[in-house]
């Protein structure tokens, strides 16, 4: 039995009250945060995040495990419309290493 454990940073459709919320309904919630390094762009039906230097982006963080680890990568389009990337997440005073998913194919820096 796979028992990994992902730190998962949410920054639109996967949040509380949001469509896709369903897929972390048995995920541990362990706040807000923000990852750093990054802006959020909308891009009409969601948003993404892409690479900027001196920008922000505030979330909600949770802990997920394999199974639904797979659920999201299909959900985002893991590989051709998002990829999974490490970072550091900012959750009530710690730094906590984390994943997130990044918008692919866009080259604004």
């Amino acid at each position: 039995m796979n028992t990994a454990k992902y730190i998962l940073f949410v920054y639109g459709t996967l949040k509380k009250n949001e469509r896709a919320h369903d897929l972390l309904e048995n995920s541990q919630c362990l706040g807000k945060g923000i990852i750093k390094g990054y802006k959020k762009i909308d891009m009409v039906y969601y948003p993404g995040i892409v690479v900027c230097e001196n920008e922000t982006v505030e979330g909600e963080v949770y802990i997920i495990d394999e199974e639904t680890k797979r659920k999201v990568d299909v959900y985002e389009g893991e590989g051709y419309l998002f990829k999974c990337v490490d970072v550091d997440i900012y959750v009530n005073q710690e730094v906590l290493k984390g994943i997130v998913y990044e918008y692919i194919g866009h080259d604004e820096k």
